[in-house]
């Protein structure tokens, strides 16, 4: 019963776009967004609806990423890259590259197995950045 109240909430008209902007991401994002080629990736195809909400929400949020720099995908399995930044395993197992588990309530009591598990965005400017 619980899973179906949560999908019926994230699936609601405006929960991608009234999201909260996590404490210190855009100063870090525009920091890693000028060191490195920088890519915002998605899995937005689970939730069709929320594609322009997410898109809308990054322009107000994050104006220096540019709509190159953002994929929306089904699978992040396609996703080629050095470094991914992500919440959830399924995201971070698949990836071949240097993952940081972003810790988050659904994710924090679990072991972060060989990813690196962040808690802030400035321990991953400390990681990244310095």
């Amino acid at each position: 019963m619980a899973f179906l109240n949560a999908m019926k909430y994230v699936n609601s008209p405006g929960f991608f776009l009234n999201a909260p902007v996590i404490e210190n991401s855009q100063a870090v994002m525009q920091k890693l967004n000028e060191r490195y080629e920088l890519f915002v990736v998605s899995a937005a195809m689970e939730f069709p609806a929320s594609l322009p909400e997410k898109k809308s929400w990054l322009a107000a949020h994050f104006p220096f990423i540019t709509w190159q720099q953002i994929v929306f995908c089904g699978s992040k399995a396609i996703i080629k890259a050095d470094i991914m930044i992500d919440d959830h395993f399924k995201n971070l197992d698949i990836f071949s590259g240097e993952t940081l588990l972003f810790t988050q309530p659904h994710n924090v009591l679990a072991d972060a197995g060989r990813h690196n598990r962040v808690n802030s965005w400035s321990e991953i400017e400390q990681l990244l950045l310095l």
